[in-house]
């Protein structure tokens, strides 16, 4: 055990010595006053056995030659506060000190004296320790934190709102892309990526612009063949409500004016929605092509038995949220069943990309072959849609836009997305108010530091 003793004029001062002298590890084993401020004994590789020996002796020796009915001041503090962990300090005990005589001599604020190499001492009984206090949980500490965390919330929209017009005056034709770019409904990390890509290239924001569209369109992952031209067995898979059951109608009735009637079945595995079944059923009897149903995984690889002799097998699966228990129990049945089943994510463009992103990551757990979207003739935004799959690498492989069956489902083209998202933005003037746009630009900031 090392030991020093420091001399300092308030307790604060006295405490920073000691840390930068021995370290955050380092315990204080008494304080008391002197003239001209305080004195404070710290220590460093503590033993508290050793402590409780040599307090022992001291007192011993001090009982033996302080006169009688006089107090002694050289008392060590009955607990350790310990200076790295506030959470398990005990509280410690301050001895009274006497006020100064006149005959004494003024101790002036002298250095840290060096470590003294203590021999160490038979060890005694260990003190009874008290419990400790967990000072994280404490009020006055939890009230701090959210103060503070407000406090940041708050320098971060100033500063963001600096960083933007900063960036306005400096680079306006890049300040205008962004804006541009998130007025489509696109992420801010997207928006701040095709900006670097192109917005310093050009001198016409036109030109610019184009770039910048095209920039996307080539990133934009697809799956460029008619996926189900060539057969197989098919799985539509998504959340409730996305028109995944109308989707397999339009799938099953294109496939059927190509190829003939008799070479399509559909199935569906939908056994949690009243009236499911019929309504693939009355698509079945529309178009003349017969629908089996399957509830289990044994159903299921009875019926793709039964219509082995079809090129084209299409299944409609429940509609569930992704937040649902249930959705392991569809996902172990389409993964577990003997037929190499491809699967695709039905996506609604009408979901919020927040909404999007968690969809994607809750059906990630089967394995996705691509997606199909939905709902275009509906949707405010295409932006969201957009930039889901280009985070997540998923090949979009065929859009839906209307009501009709076959009509209204076409095969994916990155220019025709990416033009209908310009174009929805158009029809639905989607212009950002400046706290938006601070707001985005913020979120640029964070992801550009980590």
């Amino acid at each position: 055990m090392k030991i020093k003793r420091f001399f300092a004029k308030d307790m604060r001062t006295g405490i920073r010595q000691v840390r930068e002298a021995l370290g955050a590890d380092a315990v204080i084993l008494s304080n008391q006053k002197v003239v001209g401020g305080i004195e404070i004994v710290a220590a460093i590789d503590y033993d508290e056995a050793l402590l409780a020996a040599e307090e022992s002796a001291t007192r011993t020796s001090l009982l033996d030659t302080a006169p009688a009915g006089e107090p002694s001041v050289n008392q060590l503090s009955e607990d350790i506060v310990s200076l790295s962990h506030p959470s398990s300090a005990r509280q410690a005990y301050v001895p009274p000190v006497e006020a100064p005589r006149d005959s004494e001599i003024p101790r002036p604020e002298m250095p840290a004296e060096p470590p003294v190499e203590t021999l160490p001492r038979e060890a005694a009984p260990k003190t009874r320790v008290e419990p400790a206090v967990e000072w994280s949980q404490d009020p006055t500490l939890q009230q701090m934190k959210n103060e503070l965390k407000d406090l940041r919330g708050l320098l971060e929209q100033q500063l963001s709102s600096l960083a933007w017009s900063d960036l306005s005056h400096r680079n306006p034709k890049q300040a205008k892309l962004i804006r541009c770019l998130l007025e489509l409904g696109l992420s801010p990390a997207l928006c701040q990526q095709v900006a670097e890509e192109v917005g310093n290239g050009h001198e016409d924001f036109d030109n610019v612009w184009r770039h910048a569209l095209a920039w996307l369109a080539s990133r934009l992952p697809l799956d460029t063949a008619d996926s189900l031209d060539g057969g197989g067995v098919v799985a539509l898979v998504g959340a409730t409500g996305v028109g995944k059951t109308t989707t397999i109608a339009k799938l099953a009735a294109r496939y059927a004016l190509r190829h003939g009637r008799d070479k399509v079945a559909l199935i569906t595995t939908d056994g949690y929605r009243i009236a499911a079944h019929e309504q693939l059923r009355t698509y079945g009897r529309i178009l003349n092509i017969p629908v089996r149903i399957a509830n289990t995984r044994e159903e299921l690889s009875e019926a793709l038995k039964l219509l082995a002799d079809k090129e084209l097998i299409l299944i409609d699966t429940a509609g569930m949220s992704q937040r649902d228990v249930r959705l392991s129990e569809q996902f172990s049945m389409i993964s577990d069943s003997a037929a190499a089943i491809r699967t695709y994510l039905v996506l609604s463009t009408t979901t919020h990309r927040a909404g999007l992103r968690e969809v994607v990551n809750a059906f990630k757990e089967v394995k996705l072959d691509g997606c199909i979207l939905t709902k275009l003739d509906e949707t405010t935004s295409l932006g969201g849609a957009i930039a889901t799959l280009m985070e997540n690498k998923l090949p979009v492989a065929y859009m839906s836009d209307g009501q009709r069956v076959p009509e209204d489902i076409h095969i994916a083209r990155a220019h025709t997305l990416v033009n209908r998202a310009v174009l929805v933005a158009q029809q639905t003037s989607q212009a950002l108010e400046q706290e938006s746009l601070n707001l985005a630009f913020s979120g640029m900031v964070a992801n550009a530091h980590g």
